[in-house]
């Protein structure tokens, strides 16, 4: 499962060639990717609605986690119900959301932060 977008992902950054960045891009564009979840009761308790985790950086600045794998989400230690998400749904799902971005593999030696209207860009 998106074994490039993990290879691309972790190039050193000081090597990335504008090809390098192509790639990604055209990577992303079709993850699937496993994303945490909160579920919420809805107030006629027959129902469920989710949202997504949010972690915070060091500035607080507050992003959507989500892995490229399952070897990913379990390095992370994550006790949430997950969903696999494609990125292009994930970007319409978040457009209005108010977060800095999102965070690929945010728990790994090698991971991708991308801001949200950067991350949005890709599907328009």
């Amino acid at each position: 499962m998106n074994e490039n977008l993990k290879e691309l992902i972790e190039l050193p950054e000081d090597s990335l060639t504008s090809e390098d960045d192509e790639l990604l891009v055209e990577e992303l564009k079709k993850a699937e990717l496993i994303m945490p979840i909160e579920v919420i009761s809805t107030d006629d308790d027959e129902s469920f609605e989710f949202k997504p985790l949010k972690i915070s950086n060091p500035d607080n600045q507050e992003f959507i986690p989500v892995f490229s794998d399952e070897d990913e989400l379990v390095k992370a230690h994550i006790e949430f119900e997950v969903i696999n998400i494609t990125s292009e749904n994930l970007a319409e799902m978040i457009s209005n959301d108010e977060c800095f971005g999102i965070a690929i593999n945010p728990f790994s030696k090698y991971s991708l932060a991308i801001p949200l209207n950067e991350f949005i860009k890709i599907f328009k």
